[in-house]
């Protein structure tokens, strides 16, 4: 296992190989063309040209490999109490929450 402060370094060192490799890490709808475009200081542009879906990488592709483990733990310290999510039960909050949205013509 690699330490903290070891892979902040690698960042540091090797910039755009270091983000191209946690770029693999994700699911891309269209790759990035260009890791970092620092053209503009201080502006930058990350994973230019890049399409992703964060929901999906956040759960859906989740949801499909591994459903029933804890995507999510709610606590809540006004009515002292806690709930775990799954991965499958998040995306079907997620999609309920879509749905009402859409229902509102957002």
């Amino acid at each position: 296992m690699q330490s903290y402060a070891d892979f902040h370094q690698q960042s540091l060192d090797n910039r755009d190989a270091f983000w191209a490799e946690q770029a693999k890490r994700i699911d891309w709808e269209t790759p990035p063309q260009q890791i970092c475009d620092y053209s503009n200081p201080p502006f930058a542009r990350w994973f230019v040209g890049g399409k992703t879906n964060i929901c999906h990488n956040a759960v859906d592709r989740h949801a499909a490999k591994r459903p029933n483990d804890a995507a999510l733990i709610a606590v809540s310290t006004e009515t002292n109490t806690e709930k775990t999510y799954s991965f499958s039960e998040l995306q079907r909050e997620v999609e309920r929450m879509a749905a009402t949205l859409l229902d509102l013509g957002v």
